[in-house]
């Protein structure tokens, strides 16, 4: 009887199936748009790793000047400092800052040692790199510029091979702004 009647009405019916098959597409089709949306906000803006670059910059750059807690014998031995050049630095810690890539360096970093007496005047100041970058982290000392080269800072504390202690601070800028961020 009745219940004959309607199973023919909802699902024999050819109208009745054209009906539920648009709905079925249009389903599809904004499942298929969500997907797409998705994927191209995900993929469409390069994501900035220049701060994450910047950090390990510091790690490689802290342990080649300072491992275990003792400051490298190539640049203090014996309470006598060895001032280096930063194309030795960099030799001597395996970084490579040229590329190819790009014309000019996208790096810099700079290392300063003080003696825990003093630390308004360094014992050792090391460069490296294109020290062009470094005016852009004085421009974000109070506010992040996001064109502008990433710049970050981090101190340790380390001793010499007599013991003398001194704080060691670390700059490294990175710039590699057609990389990482969206014009």
């Amino acid at each position: 009887g009745i219940n004959k009647m309607y199973f023919n009405r909802f699902f024999r019916n050819k109208s009745g199936g054209k009906v539920i098959s648009i709905y079925w597409f249009a389903i599809l089709a904004i499942v298929a748009g969500g997907v797409f949306a998705m994927v191209y906000i995900f993929y469409g803006t390069p994501y900035d790793v220049r701060d994450v670059e910047a950090n390990i910059l510091i790690n490689r750059v802290a342990d080649c000047v300072s491992y275990a807690g003792r400051i490298n014998t190539n640049l203090i031995f014996n309470g006598e400092i060895m001032q280096k050049t930063g194309e030795d630095f960099l030799k001597d810690c395996h970084l490579v800052f040229s590329s190819s890539e790009w014309e000019d360096g996208q790096y810099y970093t700079e290392v300063n040692f003080y003696k825990l007496e003093d630390l308004n005047n360094s014992v050792l100041n090391i460069k490296a790199g294109n020290n062009k970058l470094v005016a852009g982290c004085a421009v974000q000392e109070n506010k992040e510029h996001e064109k502008l080269p990433k710049c970050v800072k981090k101190s340790f504390y380390s001793l010499d091979d007599l013991g003398n202690q001194y704080i060691i601070k670390i700059l490294a800028v990175v710039r590699k702004l057609e990389k990482n961020v969206k014009r």
